[in-house]
């Protein structure tokens, strides 16, 4: 708090009279990125219906109002699930999560409402085009150069409606820039802040970090953290750099198959998301609003769609490559976010139920060539 004072130029009292507490001012912020979010929506809608002449195609509205969200407001997605993480287990979770909430059923909404040609796509195929563009954006919001980042998203439109309208598809041939990484050899001490940091990160978010609850976790002393690291950015550094290794290294050694179940995959055995893939994401949304994680935000760009590809393989489709695999994760995100906001008893059902129903429609209609 004392940091935001000296940021607006108030007395850190000014900010307790106003909040009373750091939670207090991470739901309010939640809000004004959910505003934010919202009228770039609107905004977006209006452009195109404004048109007039109906004859944008799927791809092309899809792909522009993907290219100008992330334009207008790409960061505040990933500043909003790091908030939601922080006050998922504060006294404003259940503001959190209503204003999450609203957030998701905004996004359906604008997606579900853009204008295009209606007789490409049915309903459900239109769902499932801003459900994947929905799931697209943390993931390009890792490449910070605009055209770049452009390009990927109407390549990756372009083949979602290829898939979804049955459409001969022309299957990229193999990439691999990825090799092995070795992590380095800690200290006992410092290997537990390392671990305790990434099981923290996955329940907290880098954001909610501290020295005190990081030392708590590992079962060590403040003090004793503090002469391991410092500063509480050299342990989150270092945790970063375990992270990228496991990543890479996941993907690349891992000759079991995945499991059959998308809920195995995501769900841990009390029914909440895994603790790992919690991780990732948290250090996957540090990796694009800090600088000095430019290192993470390339691997993870590296890596996604490849975990994905090795699961569609397992459940038979062997014709898909690197894109139909990043496709496959962006509805998979969207669709773990709906599931960890139901009750934990319907989570996997909805999980294994609802995926088989999404994969048949986007990967059953089509063959595809190698190129």
């Amino acid at each position: 708090m004392r940091a935001l004072a000296d940021r607006v130029g108030v007395t850190p009292p000014a900010v307790v009279y106003h909040f009373r507490n750091r939670d207090r001012i991470l739901l309010a912020a939640l809000g004004a990125l959910q505003r934010r979010i919202a009228v770039a929506y609107d905004a977006i809608g209006v452009a195109l219906s404004s048109a007039g002449d109906g004859g944008f195609g799927a791809e092309a509205v899809f792909s522009a109002a993907l290219v100008d969200v992330l334009a207008r407001t790409g960061r505040a997605f990933a500043a909003s699930d790091e908030i939601a993480r922080t006050l998922a287990i504060s006294e404003e979770s259940a503001g959190a999560d209503a204003v999450f909430r609203l957030m998701s059923g905004e996004a359906q909404a604008f997606w579900a409402g853009l204008p295009c040609d209606g007789n490409v796509l049915d309903a459900e195929a239109r769902m499932l085009c801003g459900v994947v563009a929905a799931g697209v954006v943390p993931f390009a919001m890792l490449d910070g150069v605009a055209v770049r980042r452009n390009a990927q998203i109407i390549q990756l439109m372009s083949r979602l409606v290829r898939r979804l309208t049955g459409q001969c598809v022309d299957l990229m041939g193999d990439w691999t820039p990825l090799a092995l990484l070795e992590d380095e050899q800690r200290p006992d001490g410092k290997q537990q802040i390392v671990e305790a940091t990434i099981r923290l990160s996955g329940r907290l978010g880098i954001a909610g970090l501290t020295h005190r609850n990081i030392a708590a976790e590992a079962g060590l002393s403040a003090a004793a953290t503090t002469y391991f690291y410092p500063t509480k950015e050299d342990i989150v550094r270092d945790a970063a750099r375990a992270v990228q290794v496991r990543a890479v290294n996941d993907v690349l050694v891992g000759d079991v198959p995945p499991p059959q179940f998308l809920s195995r995959i995501i769900l841990d055995e009390n029914c909440d998301e895994r603790n790992d893939i919690a991780a990732l994401t948290a250090f996957m949304n540090a990796a694009t609003h800090f600088g000095e994680f430019d290192y993470l935000a390339e691997t993870f760009r590296n890596l996604r769609g490849l975990a994905a590809v090795s699961w569609l393989h397992a459940r038979g489709y062997v014709e898909v490559d690197r894109l139909d695999g990043i496709i496959w994760s962006a509805a998979t995100t969207i669709l773990t976010q709906r599931a960890l906001r139901m009750p934990r008893a319907a989570r996997a059902e909805y999980l294994d139920t609802t995926s088989d129903v999404w994969l048949r429609r986007i990967f059953d209609r089509n063959r595809a060539v190698q190129i």
